[in-house]
């Protein structure tokens, strides 16, 4: 049998976990979210599966099981463990392979399809792009090894694209900030670009928030719909401080807007800057300014990726090519 469990996080909220037993061994296994029907679907996912291993259905499902089949189960599973824009491309990538290579059986799939795939992809979208559609599939594909439905992944020994330094994260100079932030009238909008660029949140983390989750005594701020789906806690400066305390509390959302509102929005007043690269930078580029400005003025990478919420510091070695300079400056002051 299996059962839901909660556990309280630092900061008031709480995540439900799965207890269950599994041939003859406890587990206890986090479902990353404080949604009780999300939680209640991993569990029943979690059921449905230690019932099929039981029952000895696994040989039978390898033979039988298509992809659009194990897609459909893999997103239920992904809806109910992972953020919404990762199970969003979750979505994406396999959509797209089955259109490529058709409803096929999933224990037919070869690395050479999953190659076909990525070449059919770069003549379309970007490398970048392309290289977060293979990741995907390779962690959707984990889990049908893990559920037994295939034996080995195809998408295993598939290369991903090399990333040239042209690719690094696009970011705001402190001037350019400063260009853009003269270009925005005075209200709400405004004090939402400013609550990006002192937070480095995701444009979704933002809107979602309400102001119950803001501290303004200790200056720090619950972000909840992240994309992992685990709450992180991020402090911020006296600046933003003063801009929160000046807004009107009217409504439970400090910001209320739509996050296609906000995309567009936000391009109109960027584009009647003079900032030279503006075609490059969006409203995510705020977050890798955050990221970019903290790296620069010596910050290490472990506490970037703890603010940004990153699930590894490998995500955040995108900005190390900013760091040695400033290290060297670091070292220059040195004096015995």
């Amino acid at each position: 049998m299996a059962a839901l469990r909660t556990k309280k996080l630092k900061g008031g909220s709480i995540v439900y976990f799965v207890d269950f037993t599994y041939q003859g061994k406890r587990y206890r296994k986090s479902t990353k979210t404080d949604d009780r029907k999300l939680a209640e679907a991993f569990l029943k996912e979690l059921e449905v599966k230690i019932d099929r291993d039981n029952l000895g259905f696994d040989d039978l499902n390898k033979k039988k099981i298509r992809l659009s089949e194990f897609t459909d189960e893999y997103l239920r599973f992904s809806q109910a463990t992972k953020g919404r824009n990762t199970y969003l491309l979750d979505q994406h990538a396999l959509k797209l392979l089955k259109y490529q290579i058709g409803n096929v059986r999933l224990n037919s799939i070869i690395s050479k399809q999953i190659e076909k795939f990525k070449i059919k992809r770069v003549e379309e979208v970007k490398p970048v792009s392309v290289n977060i559609y293979l990741k995907h599939l390779k962690a959707a594909f984990e889990k049908a090894v893990e559920w037994k439905y295939i034996d080995h992944n195809p998408c295993k020994r598939v290369k991903l694209f090399k990333i040239k330094d042209s690719n690094y994260p696009k970011f705001f100079t402190r001037e350019e900030v400063n260009i853009l932030l003269d270009a925005i009238p005075e209200g709400n909008f405004k004090n939402l670009i400013q609550f990006y660029l002192y937070t480095g949140s995701r444009r979704n983390e933002a809107l979602s928030l309400d102001w119950k989750e803001i501290d303004l005594e200790e200056n720090k701020v619950i972000l909840k719909e992240t994309k992992s789906g685990d709450s992180r806690v991020v402090p911020f400066n006296g600046v933003l401080t003063g801009i929160l305390k000046s807004m009107e509390q009217n409504g439970e959302k400090p910001f209320p807007f739509k996050p296609d509102y906000v995309t567009h929005k936000f391009k109109k007043y960027l584009r009647s800057t003079k900032i030279e690269n503006k075609e490059e930078l969006n409203v995510h580029s705020l977050r890798h300014t955050f990221a970019s400005h903290l790296v620069m003025s010596g910050v290490d990478l472990y506490t970037v990726s703890k603010l940004l919420g990153h699930s590894s510091v490998k995500v955040t070695e995108m900005y190390a090519h900013l760091m040695p300079d400033h290290l060297k400056a670091a070292i220059d002051c040195l004096r015995y």
